[in-house]
């Protein structure tokens, strides 16, 4: 909880400059680190109310559950390579982070940290997945790795900025234009660009 505080009490640009250590763009936690960097600079444009409260036409969700929805899935990466189960269906809904910018802000550097952190060993370990394939089916079992779970919540997260970004502009905040870009996508843009 103390490592919390003191990160809501940071400013968005030192919280910004805390997430700017990288590792090589060839790793799939660097990949994972840096879209939530995009996820918080996404958070930074939008005030509290945004974050907190705001909808636009065709969303369902503020932002801040958008964000609170990636960070668990972050959450749920990180408790499953401890415990060896990752299940990405179980989730605490109406956090801080999902009412609170700042509350917001702090987990993404925290989560960044500790993606950052997990030992490049782990990463070729196998895991096990739960899910839900139905609301009426049990969990099913699945097996992965690390490194691949990795991958899909980068994913994950990126997606989600996509939403974001879509719901910020339609409430007249101006995301980076490349935020919620796949990497695919943004390659696919360079080789059209160097074409013409």
């Amino acid at each position: 909880m103390a490592l919390f505080a003191r990160m809501a009490s940071l400013s968005v640009s030192t919280i910004l400059k805390r997430m700017s250590m990288r590792l090589s763009d060839r790793d799939p936690r660097a990949a994972l680190a840096a879209s939530l960097e995009a996820l918080a600079a996404l958070a930074t444009k939008a005030n509290a109310e945004q974050y907190a409260q705001g909808l636009a036409f065709g969303f369902h969700s503020p932002l801040g559950a958008h964000f609170r929805h990636s960070i668990d899935h972050v959450d749920a990466l990180l408790n499953g390579i401890a415990t060896g189960e990752i299940c990405y269906d179980r989730r605490e809904r109406g956090t801080a982070i999902e009412h609170d910018r700042a509350a917001g802000l702090a987990a993404a550097v925290d989560r960044a940290a500790l993606v950052r952190a997990i030992p490049e060993p782990a990463l070729s370990s196998t895991i096990t997945v739960l899910a839900l394939t139905s609301p009426q089916a049990p969990e099913m079992r699945f097996t992965s790795s690390v490194a691949r779970e990795v991958l899909y919540v980068f994913h994950h997260t990126v997606h989600h900025t996509a939403l974001m970004s879509a719901q910020a502009t339609n409430m007249g905040v101006q995301p980076d234009p490349r935020a919620g870009r796949a990497p695919a996508t943004l390659a696919n843009d360079a080789n059209h660009a160097q074409a013409r």
